[in-house]
């Protein structure tokens, strides 16, 4: 199964050091198998946390296909990185690009660019890093099924 990446803009109210609250806006990449799933899971986790009050501000399909995660505890930015995949067509034998989009985990630029080197040195065909940029995801929720009994009410659950 091809992971589903979807980005979701959360936006909910904030309260600052100075004791004013004030709007904040956050974006998470998570996998779903459908924009109803994401939008379900997005909420069992802002739930979880305790947000009270958020609103879904947009939620669309990603194009990233891979993440390249880090076991390094200060690898704490996510950064996107489109690689030309480069083949030649067997028929005209011109060279021809389809580009891929990776998340990769890290704590600056440098650290992005090596950590997707890694990550990319099992390839066996040519390829490119054409970008490398900052984003502002918070977090990468993996793929999380959603029964039918996570939908009812707590005291509604169904006896397992």
């Amino acid at each position: 199964m091809t992971a589903s990446w979807f980005e979701s803009r959360i936006k909910y109210m904030k309260g600052g050091e100075d004791g004013k609250e004030k709007k904040v806006v956050v974006s998470y990449l998570l996998d779903a198998m459908s924009y109803t799933e994401a939008e379900g899971h997005m909420a069992m986790v802002l739930d979880s946390m305790g947000q009270a009050t958020y609103e879904i501000a947009s939620l669309k399909k990603s194009n990233i296909t891979e993440i390249v995660d880090s076991n390094d505890g200060n690898d704490d930015k996510w950064f996107k990185a489109k690689v030309a995949i480069i083949d030649a067509d067997g028929i005209s034998g011109k060279e021809k690009s389809s580009f891929q989009y990776f998340l990769i985990a890290a704590k600056d630029i440098e650290r992005a660019l090596a950590n997707l080197l890694k990550s990319l040195s099992t390839y066996v065909v040519p390829y490119d890093v054409v970008s490398l940029t900052d984003t502002n995801f918070v977090d990468v929720l993996p793929y999380f099924p959603v029964s039918d009994n996570d939908a009812l009410p707590q005291g509604e659950k169904e006896a397992q």
